[in-house]
């Protein structure tokens, strides 16, 4: 079998004829397909070793890169295939550093070798626990006063790489605000592309956040301190990975919900509807994801499609019935080295239109559906719709050696900067929980600069500067670990 890669797109297979025949053919085709003209140089690659992955099994680096050994390469694209093939294993989070070498190129049969060094990311995280229990520290800071009462504490441990198989092992006991205990494993990588995950968590708090009003989440914490809210949620994924770039997972959950009677005789009564203490049901959801975005971690180019199916409540112990459906498509273009547009269109409905849950009705202001400059509000509803936009410059790509460093995982020190303009705005839907919620049902604006950086292409920071049409402005501090 022989696989001819021109500008890392154009892949023909040819089982049949002779080589000379099949060679000839092979390159008409690509010329014809590409309008190239004159002489097209090609190179097959003999052979692609590995150095660096201590840990990492070479079968996970090879799942991620589309060259394969024996593959026919134009000398016009090698370069940038080789970037490409570079981003893609940094996309793992398994390496803070890739670098593929060009070894053995014999020029007389145009045959090379390819070299990936890697550098390992630190796979395990055995850390005390010290975080805030609210949406994000700017609530903290500014609407909870940053009050100590409202900190986790505790202890974790985070394997990324248990096995070298990139299977993850999660382990949290943690106590404070929320009390939680925590066991995950996934290993991504079975036969043919499937993978497998389990979950188990249990929670429970003194403080509810039992209503929302004026778009802010309104809390309770009795004198007595009982508990007033507990979560139980056992879960089995399956996933399916076809290519590079096409993953689906069918996840089955049961979530086992109780609050204290106070909650639903004095706050609530539609925390979970209609009095009711308990709420139990059954989950069976499906997610879609095409991923061919440029650098995942921080895109530079391509687009990105996803749909998510949920279906809540069915067979036995149901007490919610929900159908959702969740899309979203975002796109990349990298206008020259240094400014990158990206736009990001993401839209939620309920095919069953009866009243919802007040613990299940979230809209926008949760994880990454935050419409710049609301990021403290909460706009909970049946439907939404956001659209995200930005216009990225960038002004800092270093890599330096860092001897002095002690862990030999961040000797190699990669830092990279952008600034950023952001232009957002959404609408939420919610036909019943209106009340004092002025933010629904219209179309809400934002926009604002931010600087971002990324360091070992794992550790990100944005600071940002947000404004809103209701004449709001604020600075924000955010972060994350791209695991």
């Amino acid at each position: 079998m022989y696989r001819i890669f021109v500008d890392n797109k154009f892949c023909i297979h040819m089982l049949s004829l002779t080589f000379i025949k099949r060679f000839f053919l092979c390159l008409t085709i690509i010329i014809s397909a590409n309008n190239l003209s004159g002489q097209t140089d090609f190179i097959i690659v003999n052979n692609i070793t590995f150095k660096g992955n201590k840990k990492t099994t070479d079968r996970v680096v090879k799942y991620e890169m589309a060259i394969e050994k024996g593959d026919t390469l134009t000398l016009k694209a090698l370069n940038k295939i080789i970037i490409l093939e570079e981003k893609r294993i940094l996309n793992t989070r398994l390496f803070t550093f890739v670098k593929i070498n060009i070894k053995n190129w014999d020029q007389i049969s145009n045959r090379l070798d390819l070299e990936v060094n890697l550098q390992e990311n630190w796979y395990i995280y055995p850390a005390p626990i010290f975080e805030l229990a609210d949406r994000s520290f700017n609530v903290w800071w500014k609407e909870q006063k940053r009050s100590l009462k409202r900190v986790n504490f505790g202890a974790r441990i985070d394997h990324l790489n248990l096995t070298g198989n990139k299977d993850r092992l999660k382990l949290k006991l943690q106590f404070g605000y929320v009390r939680k205990y925590e066991l995950k494993y996934a290993f991504p990588y079975l036969k043919g592309g499937w993978g497998l995950s389990t979950n188990i968590v249990y929670s429970e708090q003194k403080e509810i956040g039992y209503i929302t009003r004026g778009n802010k989440t309104l809390f309770e914490q009795l004198e007595d301190e009982r508990i007033l809210l507990k979560r139980f949620r056992a879960s089995t994924s399956l996933s399916k990975r076809i290519g590079l770039r096409f993953f689906q997972v069918i996840r089955f959950s049961y979530h086992q919900n109780e609050v204290d009677d106070f909650v639903v005789q004095n706050l609530n009564s539609n925390y979970f509807l209609s009095n009711n203490t308990n709420l139990k049901f059954l989950q069976l959801e499906y997610d879609a994801d095409y991923d061919k975005r440029v650098f995942t971690i921080y895109p530079e180019g391509g687009y990105r499609l996803k749909v998510n199916i949920k279906k809540d409540g069915f067979g036995f112990e149901s007490e919610y019935n929900n159908l959702s459906i969740v899309g979203s498509i975002e796109k990349y273009w990298k206008l020259w080295e240094a400014l990158i547009i990206e736009t990001r269109l993401r839209g939620k409905t309920n095919l069953i239109r009866d009243r919802i849950p007040f613990s299940n009705n979230t809209g926008l202001g949760y994880g990454g559906n935050i419409i710049t400059g609301y990021e403290l509000y909460v706009i909970d509803g049946t439907d939404y719709i956001i659209h995200k936009n930005a216009l990225k410059l960038s002004i800092l790509d270093i890599t330096k050696r860092w001897d002095k460093m002690i862990l030999r995982q961040y000797k190699k020190v990669s830092i990279k900067a952008w600034l950023r303009w952001n232009i957002d705005y959404g609408y939420v839907n919610e036909r019943h929980s209106t009340e004092g919620n002025l933010l629904n049902n219209q179309w809400l604006f934002g926009y604002g600069p931010a600087l971002d950086v990324l360091l070992y292409n794992t550790f990100s920071f944005q600071l940002e500067y947000s404004f809103n049409e209701i004449g709001d402005k604020a600075f924000f501090i955010k972060s994350r670990l791209n695991f």
